[in-house]
């Protein structure tokens, strides 16, 4: 049998990991299979071997999604982390993670008899639950803040089950279809009458154009019942808001039963512009009288403007889909179709650019998202979801996640290098001379003595990650490590973060950047964002705060906290890890931790603050702390107005007053200084964004202009190039398809996207 392939993946993030798990899953099936064949007599047992050794240069796993326990088991975060129900593929990942997790017994109660590393968690259903709940906040007529939010359905299906291969919701023609469909439920729900049932007898000019011109006929083309619609639209014969429902009937029927065609394009466009003209004129008179039916009419809006931009441009007749509007701003895009400013200005469009931090240099004045990526991740965030909309973890990202895929690829012999910083990169060949350009060797920092980085287990009894750094490699001075191409690796999988890998390369002036023009212009145009975030214990549960609509996910807050989340349900794992570490379980015990609320908190940290500040972590970290005690002192009363009350004596007391401090006993604004904030200001700490015109430089994992090397992360050209863990999983997969061609691209869900 031949030598196992080396394969060096850099990083140990969602990416890396992924990178890590597909290629170790592709070993784990051909070693089967070549045992099936050997005892079938067609073969001797050999298969493709591959040896995976990741470097992680901190010392834990998980990147941006990293997370550990502090010495009182609170979970400290990079941020909020919520997965959405369209990640079919990091979803599918974990579901055959924590499958191989409960056969080991690895979950906390599994048998500890031969002493095996337990984990937080046992199985899928215990690590993550649907949250079907979603808000946004506005600023109505008066200028006062307040919150909009609702329940969405469950879905057929759950996310990372096999999907049916008969039905693919991954067409702009279905997705037109569910636009519209929506879109007729909204008009619906804004013009019947309370008892949902027209009155008797009413009938729009349109019914009787339908019964007399539209009857079925199998000759006739649709182009001309398409035509026909549009005259009636333009003369004034629909004037009805039911005549609106009808017409959008007929649209979403034929986008249901035929794939758009371009013979069909200026008739469907002609009838899609009369619509939405008349709909924006039928719903704007309802909006002056009922300001609540606002949001619902901005929906409408939208999703009018979107069919017919579509259609305009030529999106669904394009190979290249969505991503031939990449160039545009979203907002700008809106405009340019007739949106109305009101609709651009939503809290809902506001909300799609806070998820993904869409602001260049985190200035709230300067909102910047791909059209084409926007509109790709509203309709995959809407209308591909299964189950529910969000998913949440029962605790942390590095408890849920990263812990069960260590535990695991460790199982499958993995190779894991913590505390090794990349440090150089050394790139030969010249592709002007016909030379292919490879690497010939990398060089690393480690902190730590050989024996203490043989011997690290970087998780505790719990199963969790240390939120802190080792003692053992705090103050150590580093050690260099190279390793060489042939020698101690083949090929090379880069999964850091965008400004690392770019500050890595760019300290060899005739590396990289200059041997490959292409790999220059990445760089130059892909570019990422700072952020914050804040971790608050309070004595009091958010409905006595005042928030009592349930489970809270809101966004398009006000800066510098732009969305909130109540997190309540991870106190229970901060339970569950005092009391595996030690703490008896009792009673008293639950009732002397005074906590009875978590919420986080995330929002932008702009260019400008972190140049303030120096660049400086400490005086960031502060910064952070002084935003968080203002948002609660004063911004958060909108949200928790229960919360500010005046006391017997006139003293206003706010949500400072109930923070609970890192043991759960002292209760106070004392306690400011034990919430958790931090600030995510360099390297690969900070978010990709999907600036207009920059996903076109973006390069693929599949790219092979550097013979030993691919890349990985959300930062990538993946399929869905935003910042987020499906991206960073996808992008993950693909650089195992081009290292050992599995899984193929066909099977990586959403991969080949309009």
């Amino acid at each position: 049998m031949t030598p196992p392939i080396r394969v060096a993946i850099v990083g140990g993030g969602c990416a890396g990991i992924a990178t890590a798990w597909q290629i170790s899953e592709f070993v784990r099936l051909s070693q089967a299979q070549a045992e099936t064949d050997r005892k079938a007599g067609k073969g001797k047992g050999d298969f493709t071997d591959f040896q995976i050794t990741v470097y992680e240069q901190s010392w834990r796993l998980g990147g941006k999604g990293a997370s550990g326990r502090d010495s009182s088991g609170r979970i400290r975060e990079h941020g909020l982390h919520i997965w959405l129900g369209f990640y079919e593929n990091a979803f599918a990942m974990m579901r055959h993670c924590y499958d191989e997790v409960r056969k080991a017994p690895w979950g906390p109660e599994g048998s500890d008899k031969q002493k095996r590393q337990r984990l937080p968690h046992e199985s899928f259903d215990e690590a993550f639950f649907p949250e079907p709940h979603i808000g946004v906040a506005t600023k109505n007529r008066s200028g006062q803040w307040e919150a909009w939010s609702g329940m969405l359905p469950p879905m057929k299906g759950l996310p990372g089950t096999e999907l049916d291969d008969r039905t693919n919701p991954f067409t702009l023609a279905g997705y037109l279809a569910r636009c519209i469909g929506l879109s007729k439920a909204l008009i619906h729900s804004v013009v019947a009458p309370p008892s949902g049932v027209s009155p008797k007898g009413s009938r729009s000019t349109l019914d009787e154009s339908i019964e007399l011109d539209f009857g079925f006929d199998a000759v006739r083309s649709p182009g001309v019942v398409i035509d026909r619609m549009a005259r009636l639209l333009r003369v004034g014969a629909l004037t009805t808001a039911a005549g609106v429902l009808q017409g959008a009937t007929i649209l979403e029927n034929w986008l249901r039963e035929r794939d758009p065609a371009p013979q069909f394009t200026s008739t469907v466009m002609s009838f899609m512009e009369a619509l939405a003209a008349q709909t924006r004129r039928q719903l704007t008179d309802l909006v002056g009288i009922d300001e609540q039916l606002r949001r619902k009419t901005e929906i409408i809006d939208l999703i009018m403007t979107i069919v017919v931009g579509l259609y305009r441009d030529r999106v669904l007749f394009d190979s290249r889909g969505l991503d031939a509007i990449n160039h545009i701003d979203c907002k700008d895009w809106l405009i340019k179709h007739g949106a109305m400013r009101s609709s651009v200005e939503s809290p809902f469009v506001t909300g799609l650019y806070d998820l993904a931090f869409c602001y260049r240099d985190g200035d709230r004045n300067k909102p910047a998202l791909a059209a084409g990526q926007a509109l790709r991740g509203a309709l995959r965030m809407f209308f591909t979801y299964r189950g529910a909309l969000f998913w949440r973890m029962r605790s942390g990202m590095g408890d849920t996640v990263f812990a069960p895929l260590y535990q695991v690829l460790k199982d499958r012999k993995v190779d894991f290098r913590f505390m090794h910083e990349l440090k150089n990169i050394d790139f030969v060949g010249d592709p002007d001379k016909d030379e292919p350009v490879h690497i010939a060797s990398m060089s690393f920092e480690t902190r730590g003595s050989t024996k203490d980085l043989n011997g690290y287990a970087p998780l505790d009894a719990a199963g969790c990650w240390s939120h802190e750094r080792p003692p053992k490699f705090a103050k150590t001075n580093p050690s260099p490590v190279t390793l060489n191409y042939g020698k101690e690796f083949d090929v090379v999988v880069f999964a850091m973060g965008i400004d690392d890998f770019r500050t890595i390369c760019e300290q060899d002036p005739n590396g990289l950047f200059k041997k490959l023009p292409r790999w220059n212009e990445m760089q130059k145009h892909v570019k990422t964002v700072g952020t914050q975030a804040a971790q608050v214990w309070l004595d009091t549960s958010v409905e006595d705060l005042g928030w009592r609509r349930g489970s809270a996910l809101v966004s398009a807050l006000d800066h510098p906290f732009e969305s909130w989340a109540d997190m309540t349900h991870t106190f229970a794992a901060e339970r569950a890890w005092r009391e595996q570490m030690g703490e008896k379980p009792n009673a008293k015990n639950l009732q002397d931790d005074a906590t009875r609320s978590v919420s986080y908190f995330v929002g932008l940290l702009s260019d400008a603050d972190i140049k303030a500040q120096g660049e400086d972590a400490t005086k960031i970290e502060e910064k952070v702390r002084k935003d968080l005690q203002e948002l609660l002192a004063k911004r958060v009363e909108p949200l928790w107005p229960d919360a500010f009350k005046r006391d017997d004596k006139g003293n206003l007391k706010t949500p400072l007053d109930r923070l609970v401090d890192a043991k759960g006993k002292g209760v106070g604004a004392d306690a400011i200084t034990a919430q958790h904030v931090q600030g995510n200001f360099r390297g690969s700490d900070r978010y990709t964004l999907a600036l207009p015109g920059s996903l076109e430089h973006r390069i693929s994992p599949l790219d092979a202009s550097v013979v030993n090397m691919t890349i990985a992360g959300d930062w990538t050209e993946c399929g869905f190039n935003e910042g987020c863990i499906e991206a960073a999983v996808m992008s993950g997969m693909l650089a195992s398809h081009a290292i050992c061609g599995f899984p193929a691209l066909e099977d990586i869900v959403g991969y080949d996207h309009p």
